[in-house]
């Protein structure tokens, strides 16, 4: 048992990312529970996808199916999350179609798309689950009872936080270490202008932070793992 919690956490500790997000308006909230962050990616992810079905039916072959630019359901299910997903596929081939032969278009659409149809084969997983599957029932909507609280474990929490507070949003800077020194860093073309040095700084400031923070989380796991293992074994 502690050989695999120790193993579990470790795992979780292999690897630090660090992103700068530029977002049109800051509400400074902390994740609501875990019903409540679905249903805001539910609208956030519905809304980009009609908006991205409008352009991208406009600038269509002609003879191309449209893409369907009505809502879907405000509903947490596995459903809804398969909708999603269909949707965010069908729109990034179209948009795969529409950038073909021209390098000098920026991608920024597709790779958003490509977020929201991996992102929704996750939540589709998480819902799943037994236990969460048999919480959410035929659907949980945002009339329903207040005190819902879906049974999710450490790792499926942290999955839907990560959904929720990255969104639809730009990553313009992201550094991913591993724990072998591999260090990766990858800037959006359009900052990579001097105009853009305090976005830099602001980057390189949070990667050394996190960095330090990663050293000390992984000394004090290896320490905490490491005295809890010897005494298992001096039993």
């Amino acid at each position: 048992m502690v050989t695999a919690t120790a193993g579990r956490i470790f795992d979780d500790l292999l690897t630090l990312e660090v992103n700068i997000i530029v977002k049109p308006g800051m509400t400074a909230r902390k994740m609501p529970k875990a019903h409540h962050a679905l249903l805001d990616v539910i609208g956030d992810y519905d809304q980009y996808l009609c908006e991205q079905a409008v352009r991208l039916n406009a600038s269509a072959a002609p003879g191309a199916s449209p893409l369907r630019i009505e809502s879907g359901e405000d509903i947490v299910k596995k459903e809804t999350f398969d909708d999603l997903r269909e949707r965010a596929k069908l729109a990034e081939l179209a948009n795969r179609a529409l950038l073909a032969g021209r390098p000098d278009l920026d991608d920024g659409q597709g790779i958003i798309l490509k977020r929201i149809y991996r992102n929704c084969d996750q939540i589709k997983g998480i819902l799943d689950v037994p236990a969460v599957k048999s919480a959410v029932g035929n659907g949980i909507g945002r009339d329903s009872d207040p005190n819902v609280d879906l049974p999710l474990t450490a790792d499926e929490i942290l999955t839907v936080r990560k959904v929720w507070e990255v969104g639809i949003e730009t990553i313009v800077m992201q550094t991913v270490a591993q724990l072998d020194g591999d260090i990766v860093t990858r800037v959006q073309r359009a900052r990579v202008a001097a105009s853009n040095a305090p976005v830099h700084t602001l980057h390189r400031n949070m990667t050394e932070s996190a960095l330090k923070q990663w050293q000390f989380l992984f000394q004090t796991v290896a320490q905490f793992t490491g005295k809890a293992l010897q005494g298992f074994l001096a039993r």
